[in-house]
């Protein structure tokens, strides 16, 4: 096994510490399968040198023969019996701890920091979680089970061909060690081009989840022939990957068999001398010539494969070593025992100083320091790429300052539970996703064990009650993949009733009414107003309108806090914010 390979197994172990549970029991059914196949070769010499060759069928002879039959069949029977046995176990077992790997990534991805997903090709994420696993999943039930048989088997007929003629055997073992030198020399060449493929899969999974979740929109453009040459590209791309190991893989084919059938020569050559008496510091019965042949097989057969097997695993060692590169990426999870729950109560703000930046050359946010009280409705205005964005990011932990403090409640942000904050601390996009399940679900999702008496409680402190009466089967509508069966707007509406079934007490709201149709925009800014009050509220205004309902508005200005005060107070003043507003109005007179 490679020292990577060892190194994930290894990894694998700690997740799923039942792995090497009971592996004396695996040895010992290895072994058994293993003796019981070597049983055949040695009835064959026991029935030649004592039966078949003495030239007569006397009962004696015909004894010997048929219980040398006998002890082989039984040999076989064992053989089949702990095959089975180990086969079960070990497809049992490392399926648990695949089983496991697949859960450690899928819960680590909800670990990750959120921005971790704006760099990232979701297809990719959803490739560590389900093929890359599937890769080893196949390896273990293809290759990895008749691995552990064979790597016995060889031992076994090692030690047999050592009793039989150290010579030949030195000289089987000889050989067979020089090619397994080359061959795994090649391999380091097959592990960089299945580390390619794995790359080139995740690629391809990527495109086709673009491909197909953006069809309405590539047909409504025309775009199909453009959409298709590029998944057409990275099919391409990976069958060429493929393709490139597939050279490599040959070669260490045509070795094995090379190495076989040199070593099955030698031995005949030898044997031959030996019979004719042209070699005499041996000595070799030809019951033994022949188990000795038999031998080989079971031991240069058994190796071929088992090289084989680890350069295919290369594919399996590619796969996990992306699954333990995404485990190993550091979470932003702040347990109950390391951190710190917010208190009970409105929720206030505090930056001190805080600087963020995506790239070293350019500061996001700069030297901020702001006080929002509790219950405070702040909105947040500024040209695109003045740092609103990031701002109402840094706000709800999506990302950490490079520098600086940021409390809410008092407490530092990095240091408050997932869980406190979870339910205090609440953010409204502007395309509130929404699972391929009811409204009900979409909603009660918020607060795990919400009741339809719960969901429909909010919705009427929310007044859409009569919304989701009027919804084709109330609560029970299907909402359709992404929300696709509602409106924009009616999905805005799910995503408030959602938030303020967390009912939490700081709200950050990424102008949530942006990109709502005018049918039922009334109905969603009376349930934003109602879903705001007594809750400290931060709006990232796109429209001037949202601003001048607001206790205090922030102006952004290429990642500076320039402007800070109510709506009259700042158009009062004259200054960047005045000039944004009549901008707005001018614009929207026209």
């Amino acid at each position: 096994m490679s020292e990577s390979l060892a190194s994930k197994v290894r990894a694998t172990r700690v997740l799923y510490p039942g792995l090497l549970r009971g592996m004396w029991l695996t040895v010992l059914l290895a072994f058994v399968a293993a003796s019981g196949r070597i049983v055949v070769p040695l009835t064959v010499q026991y029935a030649l040198d004592h039966a078949l060759l003495h030239g007569n069928a006397d009962n004696d002879n015909s004894t010997v023969l048929l219980g040398a039959v006998g002890v082989g069949a039984l040999g076989v029977a064992a053989a089949g019996t702990a095959s089975w046995l180990l086969n079960r176990r070990l497809i049992r077992t490392s399926e648990n701890a695949l089983a496991a790997l697949r859960t450690a990534a899928f819960t680590h991805i909800f670990r990750l920091p959120p921005a971790r997903f704006d760099d990232t090709a979701r297809g990719s994420l959803v490739a560590r979680v389900t093929s890359d696993v599937d890769t080893v999943s196949q390896f273990v039930q293809t290759g990895g089970v008749t691995l552990v048989a064979n790597c016995a088997q060889m031992l076994v007929a090692s030690s047999i061909m050592l009793v039989y003629s150290w010579q030949l055997a030195l000289l089987v073992i000889g050989v067979s060690v020089i090619a397994v030198v080359t061959m795994r020399l090649i391999q380091r060449v097959i592990a960089r081009r299945f580390g390619e493929v794995r790359v080139a899969v995740a690629n391809l999974y990527d495109g086709v989840s673009d491909m197909v979740n953006g069809a309405e929109v590539t047909r409504s453009y025309g775009a199909d022939a453009r959409i298709q040459a590029r998944v057409d590209g990275l099919i391409d791309t990976t069958r060429k990957s493929l393709l490139h190991t597939q050279l490599p893989l040959g070669v260490n084919m045509s070795l094995g068999e090379a190495a076989s059938g040199t070593i099955t020569a030698a031995v005949v050559l030898f044997g031959a001398a030996v019979g004719t008496g042209h070699i005499e510091w041996m000595d070799l019965t030809a019951g033994q010539l022949v188990a000795f042949l038999f031998l080989i097989t079971f031991f240069v057969r058994p190796l071929q494969f088992s090289v084989s097997i680890l350069g295919e695993s290369q594919s399996a060692v590619a796969g996990l070593r992306r699954v333990f590169h995404l485990l190993s990426e550091p979470s932003v999870t702040v347990g109950a025992g390391a951190g710190t729950p917010l208190p009970v109560g409105g929720v206030g703000v505090r930056m001190r100083a805080v600087d963020f930046s995506y790239n070293p050359s350019k500061h996001a946010i700069r030297s901020l320091d702001l006080d929002i009280e509790p219950h405070e409705h702040v909105a947040v205005v500024g040209e695109t790429g003045s740092g609103k964005t990031t701002f109402a990011k840094l706000l709800t932990r999506q990302l950490l300052s490079t520098s600086g403090s940021i409390e809410l409640g008092g407490v530092d942000i990095r240091r408050i539970t997932d869980s406190s904050f979870a339910r205090r601390v609440a953010i409204v996009p502007q395309e509130g996703f929404l699972f391929d399940r009811s409204v009900f679900e979409n909603i009660a999702m918020g607060s795990p064990g919400a009741t339809r008496t719960d969901v429909m409680d909010v919705l009427c402190d929310l007044g859409l009650s009569e919304w989701v009466q009027g919804l084709g089967s109330g609560l029970d509508t299907l909402v359709g993949t992404r929300g696709d069966a509602l409106s924009a707007g009616e999905r805005q509406l799910v995503a408030l009733a959602r938030t303020a079934v967390v009912d939490p007490d700081l709200l950050v709201l990424d102008e949530a009414t942006s990109g709502v149709d005018p049918a039922i925009d009334v109905t969603v800014q009376r349930a934003l107003a109602q879903l705001t009050k007594g809750r400290t509220t931060v709006t990232i205004a796109h429209r001037m309108i949202t601003a001048e309902t607001a206790d205090s508005i922030l102006l952004f200005h290429d990642g500076l806090l320039v402007e800070r005060g109510s709506h009259a107070e700042l158009t009062a003043a004259g200054g960047r914010y005045a000039a944004l507003h009549q901008a707005w109005k001018t614009m929207n007179s026209l």
